[in-house]
């Protein structure tokens, strides 16, 4: 497996955020945010500077992350928008949401299928590959209900991006491992961060997530690609950017720990 991070849980400047993966031997990274914006909301020449600085560190970005159906409305600009930065930068994937959550999901589960196969139906066109991140806001919060989704589309249309994390919030529970039904043959990204009762968000490790469960559950579902830390919690000493490295550090001890390779 391989490590990455998103740029802006490390620092809203792209510049700093980059030169702390350099310290870190990290080669890879996820973009989301630059300067507090979506990168689907910057100006043509400030995503070339972007591209331009992932170039000059040598740095690969395999996801970029949309915006597209975190709202219950499709904006489908953003999709396209995530589509020319992804080949800017050369990424492979696309990240987008499956919606707010809402009551009638009867209704809704169906009219997001056919949104999501039209947008990965679009995305494969153009050499992409859409990923759906189970999020605990959205209508897929729990590897449960992205296997009810992926059952309403064609097989192996539709990717997922598993946070384990995620799930563990939503239920307030240990989530349940991603090498299960339709979900573990759709598992193409993973997102690291932990979260512990009555404290938030921590370092993987800390937290009810059980992260060498995951990754052992992960190897055993042969997945190969990237792990990407998201923080989502600031140190009290050295904020964000300790936070990153302290979450960098625990992962390569848990993975070293249960025999995983982290390139």
């Amino acid at each position: 497996m391989r490590l990455s991070v998103i740029t802006d849980e490390i620092a809203p400047d792209l510049d700093t955020a980059l030169r702390e993966c350099e310290a870190l031997g990290l080669s890879a990274v996820e973009l989301r945010s630059v300067g507090g914006r979506n990168v689907v909301h910057h100006e043509q020449q400030r995503l070339r500077e972007f591209r331009d600085a992932l170039a000059a560190g040598g740095f690969a970005c395999p996801v970029v992350d949309t915006p597209f159906l975190k709202a219950t409305k499709a904006i489908w600009e953003h999709l396209d928008r995530g589509m020319e930065i992804a080949d800017l930068v050369g990424a492979k994937a696309i990240r987008v949401f499956s919606g707010l959550r809402v009551d009638d999901r009867d209704w809704y589960l169906p009219w997001l299928a056919d949104v999501l196969s039209a947008a990965a139906n679009q995305a494969r066109a153009a050499g992409f590959t859409l990923l759906l991140e189970i999020d605990e806001a959205c209508m897929v919060a729990t590897v449960a209900e992205a296997d009810e989704l992926l059952a309403k589309m064609a097989p192996g249309l539709l990717g997922v991006v598993w946070d384990p994390a995620n799930e563990a919030r939503f239920r307030n529970a240990e989530p349940d491992p991603v090498n299960c039904g339709k979900v573990a043959d759709a598992v193409a990204h993973v997102h690291v961060k932990d979260y512990a009762y009555g404290e938030g968000w921590v370092k993987p490790g800390n937290g009810i997530v059980g992260w060498a469960g995951q990754l052992r559950s992960l190897a055993d579902a042969g997945y190969e690609d990237y792990l990407s830390i998201e923080t989502h919690y600031s140190a009290p000493v050295g904020g964000t950017v300790q936070a990153t490295r302290d979450s960098v550090e625990s992962l390569r001890r848990i993975a070293a720990d249960s025999g995983i390779s982290l390139l």
